[in-house]
């Protein structure tokens, strides 16, 4: 795999929940680690509280030990001038009913001209990025 890797909520959830269908999925992209890969501190966030609402505390704490050990993964934040420019991407995509957090990284995505997102749906390819292993079919 080529250029930088984008980490969205969807596949932490998958690679931390063996019930989830994509769970063997989510083993197999993070064995083969990419050479450059990041996520942001909202896609950590919103993780952490989807994983603690909805499999509890201790899936969420295995969620907070992970990150820090994935090594060279660059941990993107959400400071005053990024979020600027998300109220922008909210208002250019208006109509795409995006996240916050979408949003957020779809400005990431755009600034570190990722074209590969590891993700389970489509709200990041809406720019053209290429979502694997996507949505679930069927």
């Amino acid at each position: 795999m080529t250029g930088e890797v984008f980490i969205d909520s969807g596949i932490f959830i998958a690679f931390l929940s063996r019930a989830d269908r994509f769970h063997k999925f989510a083993l197999s992209l993070f064995s083969r680690r990419p050479m450059r890969w990041s996520t942001s501190a909202l896609v950590v966030a919103e993780t952490y509280s989807w994983l603690l609402h909805h499999s509890g505390e201790e899936a969420a704490r295995r969620l907070r030990l992970l990150v820090p050990s994935l090594k060279d993964l660059i941990l993107l934040p959400a400071e005053a001038l990024h979020q600027e420019l998300v109220w922008k991407k909210l208002d250019h995509l208006r109509g795409n009913k995006l996240t916050y957090v979408d949003a957020s990284s779809l400005v990431w995505i755009e600034e570190r001209r990722v074209r590969t997102v590891w993700g389970t749906d489509n709200d990041l390819a809406i720019e053209g990025a290429s979502v694997v292993p996507g949505p679930p079919r069927g």
